[in-house]
C-alpha cells in the first residue's frame, strides 16, 4: 500500500513499510527504537533521508523508477518546504498503523478469536 503525495506540482507514491524504515534507519545510522520518536528528533538531513526512503519505497511498489538523491530531495524541499509536512503526514499515518498492528488483522479487520 502506498500513497499519492503531491510535491512541488508532481504525483509521487509514498511508503513507510520495513523496507523504507530499514533503508532509513541504514542511511541515518538510527535504530528500530528511535522511530518512536522521530516527530520530536529529527535533523534536516534525517528528514530528507526520511522522504527519500518513503518515495523510493512508493515508487517501487508502484512499479516506477527512482532516481533521486538526497540532494534531489533537498531541492524539492526549497521549492515546496510544504512537502516535507506532507510527507511525515504519510509517515505518521503508515507507522501508527503498522506500530497498532497486532497481526491478528486481515484487511484492517480483527480476526475473531477461536472459541
Amino acid at each position: 500500500m502506498y500513497e499519492i503525495v503531491i510535491l512541488n506540482g508532481q504525483d509521487y507514491p509514498v511508503r513507510f513499510g520495513m523496507n523504507s524504515l530499514r533503508v532509513f534507519c541504514h542511511a541515518t545510522g538510527r535504530s528500530l527504537q528511535d522511530l518512536e520518536k522521530i516527530g520530536f528528533d529529527l535533523s534536516l538531513n534525517d528528514a530528507c533521508e526520511l522522504i527519500k526512503a518513503g518515495l523510493s519505497d512508493g515508487a517501487r511498489k508502484a512499479g516506477k523508477d527512482f532516481q533521486m538523491t538526497t540532494e534531489d530531495i533537498a531541492d524539492l524541499l526549497d521549492e515546496d518546504f510544504e512537502a516535507l509536512q506532507r510527507v511525515l503526514d504519510v509517515f505518521a499515518t503508515q507507522f501508527t498503523a503498522k506500530a497498532g498492528s497486532t497481526g491478528n488483522e486481515k484487511g484492517g479487520k480483527k480476526t475473531p478469536k477461536k472459541k
